[in-house]
């Protein structure tokens, strides 16, 4: 069996023991992998969290983990099936290289390496997609776990102004709680209203 699915349905199965006992490694601070973390969404962006190739829907803000949504690459290794799932994501205050191999000092920017933002995937960082051929060159070709998560999940963790961040993350429960969630800062950024043809679940 492929290295990716044997993970992926490993993965499956204990997220699915840890919702049926309330409990995961997330009670322990264990289980962490090291990544980083562009964001996108803002209101005014060509992508959105609410049209992410997982839905493809309105996400409401109060419903499950809400807006702390993300994108992860198809380079992962926990990719294959990862739509739906959780991750705890704490920013790591650490230098880093992007995928060209510049150099990014982010050792200085986290308001709290110890608090942390549960986002649940919604859409895919593609290696290659013309559109944006650059940029998914740089984040999502595997030289280093990359998610890119919503406006409103990345500034919990630090100032948007840095574009990217270093991540520490894990799969847990989507209805996890971390035991020192990052706090929305004094002005989030803008929500996206839903569209006139858009339900509630």
């Amino acid at each position: 069996m492929p290295t990716r699915v044997a993970r992926a349905l490993a993965l499956s199965t204990v997220l699915l023991l840890g919702c049926a006992v309330g409990s995961t490694a997330a009670d322990s601070d264990s289980g962490w992998r090291v990544g980083r973390a562009t964001h996108y969404s803002a209101p005014g962006d060509q992508w959105t969290i609410h049209d992410g190739s997982c839905t493809h829907k309105y996400i409401w803000p109060d419903i499950g983990p809400g807006w702390d949504a993300g994108a992860i690459s198809d380079q992962n290794d926990e990719f294959i099936g990862s739509c739906g799932r959780c991750y705890e994501i704490r920013c790591n205050p650490i230098k880093f290289k992007d995928g060209y191999g510049a150099e990014l000092d982010r050792s200085s920017v986290c308001y709290d390496p110890t608090a942390s933002v549960v986002i649940q995937i919604v859409d895919a960082c593609p290696c290659s997609y013309p559109g944006n051929y650059y940029s998914n060159m740089r984040w999502c070709c595997g030289d280093m776990d990359h998610f890119d998560i919503s406006v409103w999940a990345f500034e919990k963790l630090a100032d948007l102004k840095w574009g990217v961040i270093a991540l520490q993350y894990r799969p847990v429960p989507c209805n996890y709680r971390p035991g020192n969630a990052a706090p929305k800062p004094a002005n989030p950024t803008p929500g996206i209203p839903p569209g006139p043809n858009d339900k509630r679940p």
